[in-house]
């Protein structure tokens, strides 16, 4: 148990002590340390006796007086130092066993594990929380949490994770919340199974605990062509529609009695139903921007903010025939200003949105996209210049998911590839790097 430590920052209290890669911290003031849930909540202290086992296994105690609150200046490995929390369910409709023949072994990770909700924002089922995890949660605060709840009904909730009997999930969110714990909840929406009066009820339950649950996140069902289940589908233009229509009541209700609107639906749905985008404020604190909801919203308005901030100063236009290459989902997100990029551009720059022929057209988003898509769809030796997002690599490296590299990709294509942040900043400093600080 403990941390591996992965980096010391320069002139930090840890560079001071004598802290190193490597080394293992063990323990503060007692406490063993299981994750870093445990090591932030021992750094409220300002006297820190840490336990060290250094890289010669050597084991050593070390007194620390510092600020309350003030961090030891560490970054470790991982954020779990005891093992992720495997998923114990059998989800019908679970992604993870769709990525196969994913190469990459810790994609194929089924986490169910509340620290990693804590932690990262990671949506747990909470199958597996034991009465020390509720206490442990208590006493440390862990919150918020990010729920998937898919059906309150109980049958269709224990048919959807594959389980026979399910803890009922009402009493488990009231007790949650009892705790002091906010919640962020999901609903992975089939349709046939928890779509219709389902959904409904769901949706009602889910706001009755308001404001201990203060967002309810409406997703698509994500297919690969991996996946052989006969009962999945994927919605239909229809089925989004009067989803859509719904959701416009459950909004104008919960906003009249609760202030907020607290449902909202993933982007995928608007883009099925040829819906536009709602405006940005209409999603409040974009509580589930991560659960892809939101997010073409919010790329717009950070978009028209680039374009005030930079009215006035001279542009560099971009390289003639440059290439912005994204997903089928960040081509819909992009058009409603794409029209303004062309003319900033003179025509420069070409939106072209790339099918994913690894997971299956159905499989949408840009950061799912591997090297192999891009090679197999993009034009060698047309363009001056790709733009890709850095979604599509791995975190902190120029890995795709089938480990190509950007390297590999642009020796393929022939041409340059510039990597951008993924957001409206990232894409005009890309296009439009003069006068940009």
């Amino acid at each position: 148990m403990g941390g591996v430590i992965k980096t010391v920052e320069a002139g930090s209290l840890a560079a001071a002590a004598g802290l190193q890669t490597g080394d293992i911290l063990l323990a503060i003031n007692g406490l063993q340390l299981m994750d870093m849930i445990d090591y932030y909540f021992a750094m409220a202290e300002s006297k820190l006796t840490l336990r060290l086992k250094h890289t010669n296994g050597q084991e050593h105690e070390q007194t620390l007086i510092k600020e309350t609150y003030e961090d030891l200046g560490l970054s470790f490995t991982e954020e779990i130092f005891d093992g992720i929390r495997r998923c114990k369910n059998n989800c019908i409709f679970c992604f993870v066993d769709q990525l196969q023949p994913a190469p990459r072994s810790s994609l194929l990770i089924k986490d169910d594990d509340y620290r990693m909700s804590f932690l990262e924002g990671n949506f747990i089922t909470a199958a597996n929380l034991t009465k020390s995890d509720l206490l442990r949660i208590k006493e440390m605060r862990i919150s918020p949490l990010y729920i998937s709840v898919h059906a309150t009904d109980e049958v269709i909730r224990g048919h959807l994770l594959g389980l026979n009997k399910p803890a009922p999930i009402l009493p488990l969110l009231r007790t949650l919340i009892e705790n002091g714990v906010q919640l962020h909840t999901q609903i992975v929406l089939i349709p046939g199974l928890n779509d219709g009066a389902i959904l409904t009820q769901t949706i009602r339950d889910l706001a009755l605990l308001f404001p201990g649950v203060s967002s309810i996140g409406i997703v698509p069902l994500g297919l690969t062509h991996f996946q052989k289940r006969a009962d999945l589908r994927l919605g239909t233009k229809e089925e989004a529609t009067i989803l859509l229509k719904e959701l416009s009541v459950w909004q104008k209700e919960f906003h009249r009695v609760y202030g907020s609107r607290l449902v909202f639906a993933a982007d995928e749905f608007y883009i099925r139903a040829s819906w536009p985008f709602p405006p940005a404020q209409q999603y409040e604190e974009f509580a589930q921007l991560e659960n892809g909801i939101g997010m073409a919203a919010l790329l717009a308005k950070e978009w028209r903010q680039n374009i005030r901030r930079n009215r006035g100063r001279p542009l560099l236009r971009a390289n003639a025939k440059t290439a912005v290459v994204t997903g089928l989902a960040g081509a819909a997100a992009l058009k409603p200003f794409w029209q303004e990029i062309e003319n900033l551009s003179n025509g420069a720059i070409t939106l072209l949105p790339v099918k994913n022929n690894f997971f299956g057209s159905s499989v949408t988003v840009s950061g799912l996209l591997t090297g192999s898509c891009l090679a197999d769809s993009l034009p060698r030796a047309s363009f001056e210049r790709y733009i890709i997002p850095n979604c599509m690599l791995k975190h902190e490296s120029n890995l795709f998911l089938d480990d190509t590299t950007v390297e590999e990709l642009q020796n393929t294509l022939q041409t340059p590839i510039t990597v951008t942040a993924s957001n409206a900043s990232g894409l005009f400093k890309a296009l439009f790097s003069e006068g940009i600080p």
